[in-house]
């Protein structure tokens, strides 16, 4: 690996590529406030900001975790030629990408029946081998059994304390970095849990008072990359004791906030939109939003975006009514007021 940041964003030789891949040495990703339009709380001194995890090169946050996780096996790779791993699809396509750069060609993607078809597709580009997972579910199971062939390797993200720790060193330490310090509440959805663990870890190694909360998927309800309690049950962290503040958020609200993100000019997807829609929730849930004021008198709140909305363009009008679309006051709009 490259030891010396790249001077003006330039990544040149052998490794340009792989060092772009590495965020040691990339700049910060966007901390973006939210406008008024977009924060229901702005006159009562809460700031709520966007962290735009979709800008790592690969375009997803699994990125980083997936990094982390094949530098932190390097000594265990010898002899393996293929690696298997359970996943909605993110994680499996970054490591499809980057374990090349570690002498690995084959990666096995075991992804759920009901994958969005977007997510398949970048699978196949990234040169992943799909296989579903048994329709009753046990993907995580299964991805595991696989991983204990000769040749084969499972870095189970569900388990995987680099997932906690990309988050931790990279992730979250930007956010305190890039608040100088005033951030109060830091809002992540659960599907591995590593991005709010990684949270919780920063914040408690460096006595931060920060409230972080994690966002679970409402009964009925599906959004890519996230996960129910139920499904929860197959992550083997200890989150529900390190994440004590969770709240639910739903479909057709995860949707609608990624599209008013969206034309906002933050190009986040559904996974995006849930989180803030859960972000949204807690505070709806507090009756006293005081205790999470810094020392200026401001409740300072990021959330976590984590891909974009590209892989899930087909969704957006079955997860939505027609009028979710029409914007306020457009022509459209009027016309469908008349009648």
């Amino acid at each position: 690996m490259t030891t010396v940041p790249p001077v003006n964003n330039m990544f040149s030789g052998p490794g340009a590529i792989r060092d772009l891949l590495n965020p040691e040495f990339n700049p910060p990703l966007p901390l973006v406030e939210l406008p008024e339009s977009l924060n229901p709380l702005a006159g009562r001194k809460v700031r709520i900001y966007a962290k735009l995890l979709y800008l790592v090169p690969l375009l997803n946050l699994k990125a980083l975790p997936a990094l982390r996780m094949l530098l932190e096996a390097r000594e265990q790779l010898g002899g393996v030629h293929t690696i298997v791993e359970h996943s909605s699809g993110n994680t499996a396509f970054s490591l499809a990408i980057m374990a090349r750069f570690f002498g690995i060609r084959s990666v096995q993607a075991i992804v759920p029946i009901d994958i969005a078809p977007g997510k398949l597709e970048l699978l196949r580009l990234a040169g992943a081998d799909i296989r579903f997972a048994p329709p009753e579910g046990g993907g995580v199971a299964l991805a595991r059994k696989v991983g204990e062939r000769p040749g084969y390797i499972n870095f189970d993200q569900y388990s995987n304390a680099a997932n906690v720790t990309a988050h931790s060193t990279w992730t979250t330490r930007q956010v305190w970095e890039q608040t100088e310090g005033k951030l109060t509440v830091y809002c992540a959805g659960l599907g591995t849990t590593g991005t709010a663990l990684g949270a919780a870890k920063y914040f408690r190694e460096n006595s931060c008072k920060v409230t972080v909360v994690g966002v679970y998927v409402a009964p009925n309800s599906a959004i890519p990359g996230v996960r129910s309690p139920e499904n929860l049950k197959e992550v083997a962290f200890d989150w529900s004791n390190e994440v004590p503040h969770c709240v639910e958020a739903a479909t057709k609200e995860s949707y609608k906030k990624s599209l008013d993100l969206c034309r906002a000019g933050l190009l986040a997807g559904p996974s995006s939109g849930f989180a803030l829609a859960g972000l949204l929730r807690f505070f709806e849930e507090q009756g006293d939003i005081d205790q999470f004021r810094n020392v200026d008198g401001e409740v300072i709140a990021a959330f976590i975006c984590g891909d974009t909305p590209f892989p899930y363009l087909d969704k957006y009008s079955t997860m939505l009514d027609p009028v979710d679309f029409l914007i306020p006051g457009s022509q459209s709009a009027k016309q469908l007021q008349e009648h």
